[in-house]
């Protein structure tokens, strides 16, 4: 026990030290404004969680919600931590999904409750195997840890399985330019590994951004042919209806 104590304090220190040189080698600025030594402000962090919904008739609920609106600080900041490695970002970003929990809680609970169901399957939309390689991981990996760790304290028994998988495309959703040319390029490019491990099984899938919906749609889709129900889309932003193609 006096061991475990003493080791778990020096990992604190070393990861202090590493976080304070760092600093000095790359000072710390908040990822929406800009601000010096913040890595959020609390007026961008205050702009993370102001949730909305938008129609998914995809879905059991008809509803595809998100953490906040895809512009301005909001923008900067997810793509910060997605596409720049900012993982500092990986704590606040899970906090905020976590946030739609008691919601979604109370959204999905009419479905669950008319007959008994397998665990709720938290997937993520899959990425192309190129963003993995740059990225280097997995990064919706800890926002679906919080959203479970979340939905378990709401009395619900869920676990993350990443069961979907994207086949090679050239282009990225948020650049691929328009409704009709997002759902041409991800047609039939989504499939499930196993499908074995989802039937029968409630399924929420969780996106970053939500742009026009295109992904979420083939996700659903993917997930019903395996027999699993798709509940609900989660994403830590949407583009708001009218500036889905900006």
């Amino acid at each position: 026990m006096a061991f475990d104590r003493l080791r778990q304090a020096a990992c604190a220190v070393a990861s202090a030290l590493a976080d304070s040189v760092l600093d000095l080698l790359a000072p710390r600025a908040c990822a929406g404004c800009g601000r010096p030594d913040l890595l959020l402000c609390p007026s961008c962090r205050s702009l993370l969680f102001r949730p909305l919904s938008m129609p998914a008739p995809a879905y059991a609920t008809g509803l595809a919600l998100a953490c906040a609106p895809y512009h301005g600080p909001v923008r900067r900041v997810i793509l910060a931590w997605k596409d720049h490695d900012n993982r500092p970002l990986d704590r606040p970003l899970g906090q905020v999904m976590a946030d739609l929990a008691p919601a979604l809680s109370r959204l999905i609970d009419p479905l669950l409750r008319p007959k008994p169901a397998g665990a709720i399957l938290v997937v993520p939309a899959p990425s192309s195997s190129s963003s993995l390689r740059r990225r280097g991981r997995v990064h919706l990996q800890p926002i679906l840890l919080s959203l479970v760790q979340a939905l378990q304290r709401q009395g619900l028994t869920a676990r993350v399985e990443s069961a979907l998988i994207m086949n090679s495309v050239r282009t990225k959703s948020v650049q691929a330019g328009g409704r009709r040319n997002r759902s041409r390029r991800l047609a039939g490019r989504i499939a499930v590994m196993d499908p074995s491990q989802l039937s029968g099984h409630p399924v929420l899938v969780v996106d970053d951004i939500i742009t026009t919906g295109s992904t979420i749609r083939q996700c659903a889709r993917a997930l019903e042919t395996a027999g699993a129900l798709p509940l609900a889309a989660l994403a830590l932003a949407a583009v708001p209806p009218g500036y889905e193609d900006l």
